[in-house]
């Protein structure tokens, strides 16, 4: 699962690291909304993780100063001869793509917290009602008298955040807290926009302590990993998005 690239001269570094820039004009250079990797051009490059949120195809000589500005111009005049270090050939009357992006963490990103429960939809109802959330776009009831087998089920706030994820178990001995006989039950989920950031992570985690119970790499449709931490809880480090 490899991302598309934003690819930049090395002098742009320092920029889009302060995030003074966050736009960039480009030509013949399809890209598309969504996550992204940052790429500078330096003899060892440097990559980072981020997104492009917006496109916005233009002619060259209909782009507006106030855009022109903010790709660091100083007058839309500016533009093409500027960007003709760039493009050699290119042209008034053409089109060019403004291309609006965002610098995602170096860092995994926490997803939701996950709770097993052997009534898993009661304990979904449970939270969804206390908590004002609502299911994530098709793990709602079913309502036409199918089977309720959606084994994992996530709850979202109002914007479309993930706040929690119920797991069905077969079995499930409730928590003794504050007494230590049976401990708490329930791991943490992050986030990394990438599978070569998740193999990162991986060893990151692992230089820090953690161990390997599952690796489900393979799969395409979401890579991750299970690890441990270093008093073993589990926690997964996957490529999604929040």
């Amino acid at each position: 699962m490899s991302l598309q690239e934003l690819r930049f001269r090395a002098t742009h570094l320092d920029t889009v690291r302060a995030g003074t820039k966050r736009i960039t004009m480009r030509f013949n250079d399809p890209v598309e909304v969504g996550p992204a990797t940052l790429v500078f051009e330096f003899d060892d490059e440097v990559r980072i993780p981020g997104r492009i949120v917006s496109t916005l195809a233009k002619r060259v000589d209909s782009v507006t100063d106030d855009e022109a500005r903010e790709d660091g111009f100083a007058t839309a005049a500016d533009v093409l001869p500027g960007l003709r270090d760039y493009y050699p050939e290119l042209q008034p009357s053409d089109e060019l793509v403004i291309v609006r992006f965002e610098v995602g963490s170096t860092y995994p990103q926490r997803m939701h917290t996950a709770l097993d429960a052997v009534d898993w939809r009661g304990l979904a109802e449970f939270y969804r009602v206390l908590l004002g959330l609502r299911y994530r776009p098709g793990d709602e009831p079913p309502t036409d008298g199918t089977a309720d087998d959606a084994g994992w089920l996530v709850l979202v706030d109002e914007d479309g955040n993930r706040q929690l994820a119920i797991n069905q178990v077969d079995e499930l001995t409730p928590s003794t807290w504050p007494s230590d006989g049976v401990p708490k039950q329930m791991h943490l989920d992050y986030a990394v926009p990438s599978v070569d950031e998740l193999h990162r992570h991986r060893q990151r985690a692992e230089e820090l302590g953690a161990r390997l119970l599952y690796d489900r790499t393979a799969d395409e449709g979401e890579p991750l990993y299970v690890l441990a931490d270093p008093a073993g809880h589990p926690f997964c480090l996957l490529v999604g998005e929040l």
